[in-house]
């Protein structure tokens, strides 16, 4: 269905057979303009920041909850997260998730700048 509407301005293009051209060109034209508009909303979604998924999760803030033998626990957006850290870090430690393996986070420690807005 969406893509019937990318080609609408083409499918339209018989009217200019069917109907006197008094009548087709403004309709061609409601129907050009409409394209456009959707077009124009179609390019503004794609542009939107990524909101779900794993992508949505990289920079974000989290705290270490729990750690055992180089695995850590990190509360994030009210979630508990298994994580890896190159580095050695205690709970209750602020940290930024660099990537996500799996279902294993990537953490490092979170900048005194980031962990502010937390």
């Amino acid at each position: 269905m969406c893509h019937i509407l990318l080609v609408l301005p083409f499918l339209a293009l018989p009217l200019f057979w069917l109907l006197p051209q008094a009548v087709a060109v403004p309709v061609y034209g409601v129907i050009l303009i409409l394209s456009i508009a959707i077009y124009l909303l179609a390019i503004r979604a794609m542009r939107l920041p990524v909101v779900t998924g794993p992508e949505a999760l990289v920079h974000q803030l989290g705290v270490i909850i729990d750690r055992q033998a180089g695995n850590y626990r990190v509360r994030l957006q009210n979630e508990l997260w298994n994580a890896r850290s190159d580095e050695d870090m205690q709970p209750g430690e602020r940290v930024e998730v660099v990537s996500m393996q799996g279902v294993t986070l990537k953490v490092k420690r979170a900048s005194m700048a980031k962990s502010g807005k937390m």
